[in-house]
C-alpha cells in the first residue's frame, strides 16, 4: 500500500509541477544551443502555471465539479448505515494515534444525519503496517461512547474502497440486509457509491459537504485565483479521485479482504 501511495503522488499536485521546474533546471545545464536547453523555459511555464492553477479556490472548485453526481436506484427503504473511514493521524513521537478530521466528519455526518433506528457498520482497517488498531475500531470508540449511536458490524480488515465495499457486502447479506445507506465525502461519493453497487448493495448516499463550500478566507472574486494550501489540498485530493474513479472503471472486484 505504501508503494501504491508514493506512485499514485507523483501524478498529483503540487510533486507532479515541482519535478517538471526540477526538470526544467537540469535543462538547463545542457549548452544553449542544445534543443534541450531551449525547451527548458517552456517547461519551467508551463509548470509554474500548473503549480499556481492547481493552488487556486477557483480550479479546485471547477475539478469538484467533475467528479460527478450518483444517479443510482435504491428501491425500498434502507436496512442498515455504512460508515467509511476517511484516514488517522499519528504522533511520530509518542506513536499515538487518533481519527483524522476527515474520519471524524464522517462518523459526526452518520450520526447526525442518518435514521437512528437503523443499525451501523463502521468501515477501515489498517492501511499501512505501522498502524496500531484498525479504524473501524477508532470509529466505533467514537460513535459509542460520545455520540451514543450503537455500531451493529465492524470491518476492521479492508484497506481500500473497494475493499471496504465487498467486505461490507459480504457481513451484511450474511444478515439479509441488501439497501444501505452510505457515508462518505460527496467527493469521494461517486466511486465510493459505484462499487457498493458493484458489491450487489443498493446504496442510498449520505454524503458529507458540498462540492462549492470554502473557507472563509478563500471567499470573493480576487481570493478565488489567489494561491493557498487549502486550494491545493482539495485539488490533491479532486485528482486523487478522478484517478481511481478511472481505475476502478477497468480493475475487477477484489476479494474479500481477511485480516
Amino acid at each position: 500500500m505504501e508503494l501504491h501511495t508514493s506512485l499514485t503522488s507523483l501524478l498529483l499536485p503540487p510533486l507532479a509541477p515541482l519535478l517538471g521546474l526540477l526538470a526544467a533546471f537540469i535543462l538547463c545545464l545542457f549548452p544553449s544551443s542544445s534543443w534541450l536547453f531551449k525547451l527548458s523555459l517552456p517547461l519551467a511555464m508551463v509548470s509554474f502555471a500548473a503549480l499556481w492553477i492547481c493552488a487556486t479556490p477557483a480550479f479546485s472548485v471547477w475539478l469538484g465539479k467533475q467528479l460527478g453526481e450518483v444517479q443510482l436506484d435504491s428501491p425500498g427503504p434502507p436496512q442498515a448505515v455504512v460508515v467509511l473511514g476517511g484516514g488517522r493521524y499519528r504522533s511520530l513521537s509518542s506513536g499515538s494515534e487518533r481519527l483524522s478530521a476527515t474520519s471524524l466528519e464522517r462518523v459526526v455526518g452518520a450520526a447526525q444525519g442518518a435514521p437512528a433506528q437503523l443499525p451501523i457498520l463502521v468501515a477501515g482497517g489498517r492501511v499501512l503496517q505501522r498502524d496500531q488498531g484498525s479504524e473501524a475500531d477508532m470509529m466505533v470508540a467514537v460513535l459509542q461512547q460520545l455520540l451514543q449511536r450503537p455500531v451493529t458490524w465492524r470491518d476492521g480488515c479492508s484497506r481500500t474502497t473497494a475493499e471496504n465495499a465487498v467486505n461490507s457486502a459480504a457481513i451484511l447479506h450474511d444478515s439479509g440486509i441488501e439497501r444501505i445507506v452510505l457515508v462518505t465525502h460527496w467527493w469521494h461519493m461517486p466511486r465510493a457509491a459505484r462499487v457498493f453497487a458493484r458489491a450487489g448493495l443498493q446504496v442510498q448516499p449520505l454524503p458529507v459537504g458540498v462540492v462549492d463550500e470554502l473557507p472563509p478566507r478563500t471567499r470573493g472574486a480576487l481570493l478565488m485565483w489567489i494561491p493557498s494550501a487549502a486550494a491545493m489540498l482539495r485539488t490533491q485530493t479532486y485528482w486523487r479521485e478522478l484517478l481511481g474513479q478511472f481505475w476502478y472503471h477497468w480493475r475487477p472486484m477484489p476479494p474479500v479482504h481477511k485480516c
